[in-house]
């Protein structure tokens, strides 16, 4: 586990970080970082940041891309990512809008050297398309892009249900670690788009928990963050 400082100064503001994650670039020196800080005037920037792995992380809003969730694994060419704006679905309108799936606009920009592409949804097709789940695992297996948990027990549904196998595709997974090096929880966003149109076919939020002691080094670096502990 890595331990950093974790108050950042950026200009005169000084900067509490209450969350950091760090993934490597797959075939790159470079890292990217997901993270939440707190600053003066109640701000809380949060987000995506690429660095050069011999980098110390420091927050710089400037640096923070302009994606919501990854929606693939980054690589050293490219990263891809989504969010997702108004489109006079926000507030009021909401409820007597139609549902938009598919991109209303894409962004290409170069990060660090490599290709951000930025596809902007409409807020209600984001919102409509996304769900969540809490779930114990039994056993997981990892492939090269996806990791599957097997024997699930829900946790948070009133009428709780079981499930035999959950696919989840790597990309955006974060591991929780404890003093021990050990798996405490495993949070999962996923993004799928439809491979040709890129329409949001379906978004999701897993939290995962393992019945039993479950290693760090268990699972492989690529598409999973890993906490960073933070001290002061």
């Amino acid at each position: 586990m890595i331990f950093l400082l974790y108050g950042c100064d950026f200009g005169k503001n000084k900067w509490r970080i209450d969350s950091l994650f760090v993934q490597k670039i797959e075939g790159s020196s470079k890292v990217i970082y997901n993270f939440s800080a707190w600053g003066g005037l109640d701000s809380n920037p949060h987000g995506f940041i690429i660095l050069d792995s011999t980098e110390t992380f420091k927050v710089e809003v400037k640096n923070i891309l302009p994606i919501y969730q990854l929606s693939e694994i980054p690589n050293k060419m490219s990263i891809e990512g989504i969010t997702h704006d108004c489109y006079g679905t926000c507030g009021e309108p909401y409820y007597k809008s139609s549902i938009i799936y598919k991109p209303m606009k894409i962004d290409v920009t170069n990060e660090k050297d490599i290709n951000l592409t930025t596809r902007i949804y409409q807020y209600k097709g984001y919102s409509e398309s996304s769900s969540s789940g809490r779930f114990q695992f039994d056993k997981f297996k990892e492939t090269e892009d996806s990791l599957y948990f097997y024997n699930l027990n829900d946790i948070e549904s009133m009428e709780e249900y079981h499930l035999d196998e959950l696919k989840i595709k790597k990309g955006e997974i974060y591991l929780y670690l404890n003093k021990k090096n050990q798996i405490d929880k495993i949070i999962a966003n996923t993004v799928e788009l439809h491979p040709k149109t890129k329409s949001i076919v379906k978004i999701s939020n897993f939290t995962l928990t393992p019945k039993y002691n479950l290693r760090n080094e268990d699972l492989s670096q690529r598409g999973i963050f890993r906490e960073i502990k933070l001290t002061e």
